[in-house]
């Protein structure tokens, strides 16, 4: 069966960020003007962790048992090194989502706009670091981490390690890797 039209078109990154960077254009049309700079920075930091739940739940539930997009995300699997490329439908959906469900849920005269600053945020730092984590020089402690920690998903059990930008929450929902034995 072939993919839809709609699955077909998809951005390569750097480009995919266009549509959660445009997110970020809109969340200032709501941004709250009567809170304090404290108070913004938490419900940023607060939305930033969130996007680590909504990416782990994602990749785990969506991308690895939701059609089309398990077979577009197999592609993946199977061609690593290959740019990594989103659709364009579920970029915008996402967007969609990480604005307007903190509205509905918040309200407009609450922190809405910078949680989903936040969630934004963490949409564009994990498709970064993810395409970071596929051939690139890294440095340093955690994007070394990372890197393994994704590869075990990629090429050794793909039903482990769904996180891209911490292993929080695979500790939290037991789909960890087992730790490496030192010989």
């Amino acid at each position: 069966m072939a993919e839809p039209w709609w699955i077909r078109v998809a951005l390569p990154f750097p480009a995919s960020l266009v549509l959660p960077a445009l997110g970020l254009g809109a969340v200032w049309l709501t941004w709250p003007q009567a809170a304090g700079t404290g108070v913004l920075v938490l419900a940023v930091l607060a939305g930033l962790a969130a996007w680590t739940l909504v990416e782990y739940l994602l990749h785990r539930f969506f991308m690895h048992g939701v059609e089309p997009f398990t077979a577009w995300h197999l592609q993946h699997h199977h061609k690593p090194l290959e740019p990594l490329r989103v659709p364009v439908a579920f970029s915008l959906g996402l967007v969609l989502a990480l604005l307007g469900l903190p509205l509905l849920v918040l309200g407009p005269d609450s922190l809405a706009a910078p949680f989903s600053a936040g969630l934004l945020l963490g949409d564009i730092m994990q498709e970064s670091v993810h395409q970071r984590l596929h051939g690139h020089e890294l440095s340093g402690h955690w994007l070394p981490y990372l890197r393994e920690h994704h590869a075990w998903h990629h090429f050794k059990d793909e039903s482990l390690a769904f996180g891209t930008l911490t292993d929080f929450w695979d500790r939290c929902f037991g789909t960890c890797p087992p730790p490496k034995q030192d010989t």
